[in-house]
């Protein structure tokens, strides 16, 4: 079983989430050496799992390939260069 952050710390998943009331309590079981353990069962179940988000990541490639395309502009390559010096086809 992995430690995690909420584990040492308890408040830190309910404030780095905006969840201040909860995030209070949660210091205030914390500074109970007593509660801690109930404080980061409770902030383990709020913060989500480490193996839900790495299944979750896209393919980079793919998504800068989406990019890409959603972002492609033609690109004429004498449209800064003077009338004179343009090639006409």
């Amino acid at each position: 079983m992995a430690l995690r952050t909420s584990d040492f710390l308890p408040c830190q998943p309910f404030f780095s989430r905006g969840h201040i009331v909860a995030g209070a309590v949660a210091l205030l079981m914390q500074l109970t050496i007593v509660l801690w353990p109930l404080a980061a069962s409770w902030a383990r179940k709020f913060s989500p799992s480490d193996a839900a988000n790495s299944r979750r990541k896209p393919n980079v490639e793919q998504v800068l390939a989406e990019l890409a395309k959603a972002n492609r502009v033609p690109v004429d390559p004498y449209a800064k260069a003077p009338k004179k010096f343009r090639q006409t086809a």
